[in-house]
């Protein structure tokens, strides 16, 4: 998956991300779509997709544990985030590269018992679209589902 690939799925640019002093750095650049509740989002990397995620809570909120925890592993201190991962963040986004997270609201669904966001669903087919077309050691998420 590429930047193409995400505009086709109606997602924008919402915030640039590279690791400076051992630091993860998340460069908020629009403001509103970061006040999302029940998103998708996904980080695009040297021209592929790298990690598709969602989240329940506002997306700056998502974004700023993002930095939280990958600061947090890059420097040997405790994270969620394990020490594969970590190794993976490095080699793919090494000094000077910067990445460019894009977001969305997931899609509204309707159904006999109400409407719904339908990210989670949304977040799953995007990740497995991810896996076939992004080699694998460039991957940030840990499984090809939700």
């Amino acid at each position: 998956m590429n930047a193409a690939d995400l505009t086709k799925y109606e997602l924008v640019p919402v915030a640039r991300v590279h690791i400076a002093d051992r630091e993860l750095k998340i460069d908020i650049t629009d403001l509103e779509t970061v006040k999302l509740e029940k998103c998708i989002y996904a980080f695009l990397i040297g021209g592929k997709v790298v990690r598709i995620g969602s989240s329940k809570a506002r997306l700056e909120k998502r974004l700023k544990n993002y930095e939280k925890h990958i600061t947090d592993a890059l420097n040997d201190r405790k994270s969620p985030a394990p020490p594969e991962e970590v190794e993976k963040w490095k080699k793919i986004l090494p000094a000077g590269t910067t990445g460019i997270i894009y977001a969305r609201k997931g899609w509204p669904v309707t159904t006999p018992v109400g409407e719904f966001h339908a990210y989670m669903d949304e977040e799953s087919l995007l990740i497995g679209e991810m896996w076939k077309s992004t080699p694998k050691d460039h991957i940030l998420n840990r499984n090809k589902h939700r």
